[in-house]
């Protein structure tokens, strides 16, 4: 059975499938039919034949496994929120009814990293090959920046910064996302060569002229580069932050400071997501805690496969029925009128069940009621 097009249409049949329409009937009035003769299926088979987008909140559960009130299967989550911070998706996975912890991460205090390339292992194949592929270079006069390997703390290289004279100047720059009001951290290995020189470092959004401050929180104005301590061997830095809450796009700049007549190098650059065990250390009622309408689930629900054809024909079934109580065999009597009550007493003495009251529709939804469709003809 085709969908015919320009039609009045759900998601099983369209008006030009029923040729029982009565005379005048309005489009609005089909389509209230087809809606009607959907969600009767719908409820009969517990699924969602032709798929619906979900967008569900929810109260934690005290528990690591989260699961959410859907008759039918999930087919994606597209997006978990917990308290309106929205989880990073290798945090999570899922399975038919219910979003769960990775176990692959599950021990990982920081996750994905922001930064392409933090280990410096991409240079530029063609001539010159001592630029960087996914950084942006930054000089002034006769400074260079170089790859280098007798220094290299992570991978095959690092990145060494000469600067010759005061009047020159070295860094690299590097654009990227990340989510609003989320917590991250910033790492990276960096030395000098010689005493009383400086690095520093600048994370900022340039359009709102904010950067961020050695304590972790953000000041407006002009560019505020973080001056490092000086260190002749090889030193981890980090700083632990909170994404601003009204930008997603940054910039991290990595530099001089102070630094003629030496070199300046950094390895393992970083930018990293608060893993699920960072966050687990701060709750002690599991990773989705107690609260009213704290968690946000967004996804689609029904089945995978193509609505199948029984299901077309019970849905034609059911309309022209709607237009002609005489045409088809009505086999029960509703018990009740309470909405989403689709329960039937048997008046036919038949010993099949009663799905929709109606026997020819019931042939074609017995085989698919509480269970995956099977593929074979009604």
């Amino acid at each position: 059975m085709e969908f015919i097009s320009g039609d009045v249409c759900g998601h099983y049949l369209c008006a030009g499938h029923i040729d029982n329409w009565p005379s005048g009937i309005t489009a609005e009035e089909q389509q209230e039919i087809i809606d009607k003769v959907e969600q009767i299926i719908d409820n009969v088979t517990e699924t969602k034949w032709g798929g619906e987008a979900f967008d569900i909140k929810l109260n934690g559960n005290n528990k690591n496994r989260l699961f959410i009130p859907l008759h039918t299967d999930i087919l994606t989550v597209t997006n978990v929120f917990i308290n309106c911070v929205e989880l990073d998706s290798s945090w999570w996975t899922y399975d038919i009814n219910s979003v769960f912890l990775d176990p692959c991460i599950g021990d990982s205090m920081w996750g994905t990293n922001a930064i392409r390339d933090g280990d410096f292992f991409n240079w530029k194949v063609a001539a010159p090959t001592t630029d960087l592929y996914y950084w942006k270079e930054i000089v002034v006069g006769s400074a260079t920046i170089n790859r280098d390997t007798a220094q290299v703390q992570v991978g095959n290289y690092c990145v060494r910064m000469d600067i010759p004279s005061p009047a020159t100047q070295a860094g690299i720059e590097q654009n990227f996302s990340l989510l609003r009001n989320r917590n991250y951290r910033l790492a990276f290995k960096y030395m000098n060569s010689a005493l009383a020189k400086h690095a520093e470092f600048m994370l900022r959004n340039s359009d709102r002229n904010e950067s961020l401050k050695a304590d972790g929180t953000w000041i407006a104005g002009l560019p505020f580069y973080v001056k490092l301590p000086n260190v002749v061997t090889w030193t981890d830095y980090s700083l632990d932050f909170t994404s601003h809450p009204d930008f997603a796009n940054y910039k991290l700049y990595l530099g001089n400071w102070s630094a003629a007549g030496s070199s300046i190098y950094f390895d393992g650059v970083g930018i990293l997501t608060a893993g699920i065990a960072a966050i687990a250390a701060d709750i002690t009622e599991g990773i989705f805690p107690r609260g009213f309408n704290n968690i946000q689930v967004i996804g689609t629900m029904g089945e995978s496969i193509a609505v199948p054809e029984a299901i077309k024909q019970a849905a034609v079934i059911l309309a022209k029925w709607e237009n002609d109580p005489t045409l088809y065999t009505y086999m029960g009597l509703k018990k009740s009128e309470k909405i989403g009550d689709y329960s039937y007493t048997n008046l036919a003495t038949s010993e099949g069940d009663i799905l929709t009251g109606i026997m020819e529709a019931d042939t074609f939804l017995r085989l698919y009621v509480k269970r995956k469709a099977i593929l074979m003809a009604p």
